[in-house]
């Protein structure tokens, strides 16, 4: 009775070992026609070709003070071929020296710091706050922003930030989530979203830049023109939904990786330009009939005839005619926010320039809905995960019923006042919340000693004006019903920023290349006035750069 017993428990076991030694077989082959690429990446590394895109690599130069720095080829992996800016390739020490306390800021272009260099940026900024605010501590912050990428990318970004033993990371994000890679709405996105960790794993193999040099073909010009594959999203839209959802996994997804690193994160709503930048693409609604359409094209004619003459009250009177027909109109809400605030009517102007820039179907602006996200995830119940409302902060500190050029160069670069505002409203709260210590507002320097104790020139905003100018008069923003009027604002602040320059400032300045602007302004600075002969000049830009890039050896 016991053989058939016996022979029917070998039968599972006997086929449970072919399977097994199939599956075998199957890794085996798998492996085998591997091997010549895992050959061709050793050869292709132990050449030096291509590019290293980890977020953190050794320092190779020994004079250099630091063991690590943030590797400015690490945009590579979220864009392949397309070289962009950042992040900062400032030197730290691993393992972090004691007493030191480390901030890790993630983010985008408004993080970079353009149009301005990594050493003027918000990061750094922070830095020279909470230096004066406690001069007997060490702080080193760390510029991680990379432009025209997005949560998606950052959450990368954050799991290999966390080799840098930061003592807190600050995620300040949300320009990108419509075009940046893997956004609902980018031309970046030839990949499902979920495919894109594996894009960013092959991407840092050397075979894999190999064959993507010769059957690639990168994204050309200003990501600002080529990243965008649709301008009309409406609010209550898919895409719209789509970038929404993204933006809470990808936020929820870092609060954890910090979470679990047990690092502290934390988590900020971002601001934007609302009322010096007209909507730059309004959507009106496709669904009136002939005369519908035409009653409303009179209507806005009569707006703007009442507008010419200064003539507000009647001129408000037809816009709100008009949004009764149409709600969704970005246009005829800022034109409504504009009359509004002339007639000092401040509340429902700000209420009225935010709402406008929601509308707008162009999404290079974070829409105001972020920040409900923003505060969600950092209350979801995790202790280590902190919120910081700087947009409402930072619109409380306007002078104006909304943000605009006071602290914005265009759409949402900040100038030098807006990244020191932001900057201030971080160090505050990281005073009071992480440091546990007042917040002293007679240490707050001045904008004279601020711009001494960052280097500052009048060369700095002449450039960052001559970059923002190139942006407003670019696609989309030259869309833009205003962006003549943009233009020409930009051109006037640019023509003061000249007539401050010496004669020697303009000349040598003029010589300059774009990149050399972008890139090393002081550097090349000191190179004109060598090659002019003024000795005297060139050193003292070479002082500036060494203040503002101390690693860096200068001849």
């Amino acid at each position: 009775m016991s053989e058939p017993a016996t022979l029917a428990n070998a039968v599972p076991v006997t086929a449970g070992r072919g399977r097994l030694r199939a599956w075998l077989f199957r890794l085996a082959a798998m492996a085998l026609s591997l091997s010549p690429l895992v050959v061709l990446e050793i050869g292709l590394r132990i050449l030096g070709y291509g590019h290293d895109p980890r977020l953190i690599v050794p320092v190779q130069n020994a004079a250099t003070p630091g063991t690590h720095r943030l590797n400015p080829s690490a945009d590579r992996a979220y864009y392949g071929p397309m070289d962009l800016l950042g992040p900062e390739p400032r030197p730290f020490v691993l393992p972090k020296p004691k007493g030191l306390y480390r901030i890790l800021v993630v983010g985008g272009s408004t993080v970079a710091g353009f149009p301005y260099p990594f050493e003027l940026a918000m990061p750094r900024h922070l830095q020279v706050v909470l230096e004066q605010q406690s001069p007997d501590r060490r702080f080193e912050v760390l510029n991680a922003g990379i432009t025209a990428i997005n949560t998606l990318s950052e959450v990368d970004v954050v799991r290999q930030g966390l080799a840098c033993e930061p003592d807190l990371i600050v995620v300040h994000s949300g320009h990108n989530e419509f075009y940046g890679p893997g956004g609902a709405a980018s031309t970046a996105s030839v990949f499902a979203p979920q495919l894109h960790p594996l894009l960013h794993f092959l991407r840092r193999q050397r075979v894999f830049q190999l064959a993507g040099s010769v059957l690639h073909r990168p994204l050309r010009g200003h990501p600002q023109e080529t990243l965008p594959a649709d301008i009309a999203i409406p609010l209550d839209g898919p895409v719209f939904a789509r970038a929404l959802g993204a933006y809470e996994a990808h936020l929820r997804e870092m609060a954890l990786l910090a979470s679990r690193a047990g690092i502290p994160i934390l988590l900020t709503t971002v601001p934007s330009n609302l009322r010096d930048q007209s909507p730059m693409h309004s959507l009106w609604r496709s669904d009136l009939t002939d005369e519908q359409r035409q009653e409303q094209a009179e209507r806005y004619k009569v707006a703007a005839r009442h507008l010419s003459y200064q003539e507000y009250d009647a001129a408000l009177a037809a816009l709100v005619a008009a949004r009764q027909v149409d709600p969704h109109c970005a246009l005829l809400a800022y034109r409504q926010a504009q009359c509004l605030e002339t007639l000092k009517r401040r509340a429902e102007a700000a209420e009225a320039y935010a709402l406008a820039a929601d509308l707008d179907g162009c999404r290079f602006r974070a829409p105001s809905v972020f920040n409900a996200v923003v505060q969600r995830v950092a209350s979801a119940g995790l202790d280590s995960v902190h919120f910081c409302d700087v947009a409402g902060r930072l619109r409380d500190l306007s002078k104006l019923p909304a943000p605009g050029e006071d602290f914005f160069l265009e759409h949402v670069h900040y100038n030098l006042e807006g990244n020191w505002r932001v900057a201030l409203i971080l160090g505050e709260f990281i005073q009071e919340q992480f440091l546990h210590d007042a917040w002293r507002t007679e240490r707050i320097p001045n904008e004279a000693r601020r711009d001494a104790l960052l280097g500052v020139t009048p060369l700095d905003r002449l450039a960052a004006d001559t970059f923002a100018l190139m942006i407003v008069q670019a696609w989309p923003l030259n869309l833009a019903p205003d962006s003549v009027l943009q233009a020409e604002r930009v051109k006037a602040r640019i023509g003061q920023d000249f007539a401050l320059l010496s004669p020697w400032e303009r000349k040598v300045f003029a010589d300059l290349s774009l990149d050399a602007i972008q890139q090393d302004l002081l550097g090349g600075m000191a190179d004109g006035y060598r090659g002019a002969g003024r000795n005297d000049l060139a050193e003292e830009m070479l002082r500036l750069r060494r203040l503002r890039r101390p690693w860096e050896a200068t001849d």
